[in-house]
């Protein structure tokens, strides 16, 4: 039968989550954490830790913290979230030492379960790697006949690099979204059983003691479901992110940005002044081009080289330069808060370079690998964390931010490893992410309003936990501006991430729609020959007009897996049951040698007359929602070429 479920919360979506997840969330025996301790595998909280729960209403959820220590001392907290307002449950554990080491405990589940559904299939990601497949969705039959056993982790330590810590597992009639939240290096496995699936989720390696007093903790497991297919998946997870997930400084949801800049004229910022900084910015605002935040990315800082020239990874002097900004960079924010703009400023404290002064004034907050050009900034330090606090806090009210944005260009993850202590691998690691969490919350709890910008070498650290302290603003460091690949990432991300960003580099329709996102970076310089203002204004224009779509549904509209060639059809759809209305983006590539091509629209009333707008040629026909949901061709007459269509209830 075909999927008439509307796109918000129905009953038979909490009866699937209470069918899948009742007893891990309310039975200490059957939480579905589990790790190694003496060569025994010990799964929830048996009766020997003397388990006792406490159950409290918090707005929208209720928690449940599930509480036992055993004979050694050990103490094991795990809490459990259930949303009223959404089919959703979520899963964390803490682990304490007591009055003497606990013995070693190791491969440390934060889930360890079994999810029932007849004919099971498997959505994963490619996650970001620097390349046009990268967030690539693909599938896999989970049957019990195959044997399936499908494993993912990232590499080197940041949580989407090659493999991303979102899945969905699609069943006849229903499915799960599933999210491991941990910025760092988590594992999960599938493995088909008879009936359904088994999940086992966490970081990748543990096998540590825990010293008294000291506590760990496990990634956070997120897990809804819902009736329907997988596409009325995507989308009633998109309403629980945009209400539960995505950041509210001060409360309110983050602006809609659009982003402006201007880099000096040399690599990153090395080159941008005090003067030309000022300069340019009011050329933006003379252009009467609707700018609400100005950018500055990578080089901003004292970042000479011996020889004289400049070098942005040359990290580690987080002050602004002296010869290009004499005073600092207030007078920056200044002029753009007279103008009501926000101000993004990057940094990347993570890594620090030799010869700087964070190496040569703080060596013992440095984590160190053979051979390397870089030091890690050690966050598993508590020391070391309470000072990147106050330094960061510092500037951000010292230089009038309103965007604190953190790049992270290096895999942490040999590093931590060499840095653990003999049985207890996986410790710097967990205190790092502990620190960092404690960071980031800090910054923000201190300075009210303050957004972050979440950067790792692009898009390599989106996991739940971190989305829901920041924004991602820039994917992808992927080859800027190449069409096929933005196409895709676009394609891809939309299925998890509502909210994500990335740069326009030409103003005409393909390179314009092939960058579509919730979020807009404007590369452009007001001078530049890659378009005129006039040209400037009509892409922002339609750009503002089409971003509203974005923070609504979403259907991918031609199919899954590798879409990069340059043979390809793209097309998915933007539909908006807020007000009956939607569009269409579609992509006909270099080398497709069909002129046409037919895809089924999603979210319509099938009786409802729509009018559907060319928006290459302007004609206008009228279709019901069942004609569009049976088959609407699209047509590109020329390749490559683009097509932006936009539909609405016709006039009666």
């Amino acid at each position: 039968m075909k999927q008439t479920l509307p796109t918000s919360v129905v009953p038979a979506d909490m009866q699937r989550i209470r069918e899948q997840m009742q007893d891990y969330i309310t039975d200490a025996a059957a939480l579905p954490i589990s790790f190694i301790c003496g060569g025994e595998r010990i799964k929830g909280l048996p009766a020997r830790f003397s388990p006792r729960v406490k159950e409290e209403r918090k707005g929208d959820v209720i928690e449940r913290t599930f509480t036992g220590k055993d004979e050694t001392g050990l103490e094991i907290t795990v809490v459990t979230t259930e949303y009223t307002d959404f089919p959703v449950a979520e899963i964390v554990a803490y682990f304490r030492g007591g009055a003497q080491n606990t013995p070693v405990l190791r491969d440390i589940l934060a889930f360890d379960g079994k999810f029932r559904g007849r004919r099971p299939v498997l959505y994963h990601n490619t996650g970001d790697y620097y390349s046009s497949n990268g967030y690539e969705t693909r599938s896999e039959l989970m049957e019990p006949n195959f044997q399936t056993h499908m494993n993912f982790a990232p590499t080197g330590g940041r949580a989407c690099d090659e493999a991303f810590p979102y899945f969905k597992l699609q069943c006849e009639g229903f499915g799960l979204n599933i999210a491991v939240g941990w910025p760092a290096q988590w594992k999960a496995n599938f493995r088909s059983i008879q009936g359904g699936v088994a999940m086992q989720a966490g970081q990748e390696i543990t096998h540590l003691y825990i010293r008294p007093g000291e506590t760990i903790r496990t990634p956070r497991i997120t897990i809804m479901a819902y009736e329907g297919d997988y596409a009325r998946g995507i989308n009633l997870w998109r309403r629980w992110y945009f209400k539960h997930i995505l950041p509210r400084p001060n409360g309110k949801p983050i602006p809609k940005i659009m982003h402006a800049s201007y880099n000096g004229g040399g690599p990153e910022f090395t080159e941008s002044t005090e003067q030309n900084q000022l300069e340019y910015i009011q050329k933006y605002v003379d252009s009467g081009l609707p700018y609400n935040c100005w950018w500055i990315d990578a080089g901003w800082y004292d970042c000479t080289l011996p020889d004289g020239t400049k070098f942005w990874p040359l990290t580690g002097n987080w002050y602004a330069d002296k010869k290009r900004y004499p005073i600092g960079l207030r007078p920056i924010s200044n002029k753009l808060h007279q103008h009501g703009m926000s101000f993004l400023l990057w940094f990347e404290p993570e890594r620090a370079m030799r010869e700087t002064d964070w190496v040569e004034e703080h060596m013992d907050y440095m984590l160190y690998g053979p051979g390397a050009a870089f030091y890690l900034y050690d966050l598993s330090n508590d020391e070391a964390a309470d000072y990147l606090i106050e330094y960061m806090d510092g500037k951000i009210k010292e230089y009038g931010m309103t965007w604190y944005r953190q790049d992270f260009n290096c895999e942490p993850y040999t590093r931590w490893i060499n840095n653990d202590e003999e049985n207890r691998k996986g410790m710097t690691e967990i205190k790092y992410i502990t620190n960092l969490y404690r960071f980031l919350n800090t910054l923000r709890e201190r300075n009210p309003g303050l957004m972050i910008d979440n950067c790792a070498a692009g898009g390599r650290r989106l996991d739940l936990e971190t989305m829901s302290r920041s924004a991602p603003l820039w994917r992808t460091d992927y080859r800027y501006g190449e069409v096929n690949g933005y196409q895709c990432h676009t394609y891809g991300l939309n299925f998890f991430l509502p909210l994500h960003g990335t740069g326009i580099y030409g103003t005409d329709d393909y390179n314009f729609r092939s960058s579509l996102s919730s979020a807009m970076v404007i590369n452009w310089e007001i001078t530049s020959i890659r378009g005129s203002i006039p040209d400037m204004q009509r892409v922002i224009a339609e750009y503002k007009e089409l971003r509203p779509y974005f923070y609504e549904d979403y259907y991918p509209l031609t199919g899954l897996g590798d879409l990069t060639g340059d043979d390809v059809w793209l097309a998915y759809q933007l539909n908006k049951p807020s007000d009956g209305t939607g569009i269409v983006v579609a992509f006909r590539r270099k080398d497709n040698p069909q002129d046409s091509t037919v895809v089924k629209l999603r979210g319509l009333d099938p009786q409802q007359v729509y009018s559907v707008q060319n928006g290459n040629d302007g004609k206008i026909a009228e279709k019901t929602g069942k004609e569009l949901a049976d088959g609407l061709t699209l047509e590109i007459g020329e390749a490559p070429g683009s097509l932006l269509l936009k539909y609405g209830p016709a006039e009666k």
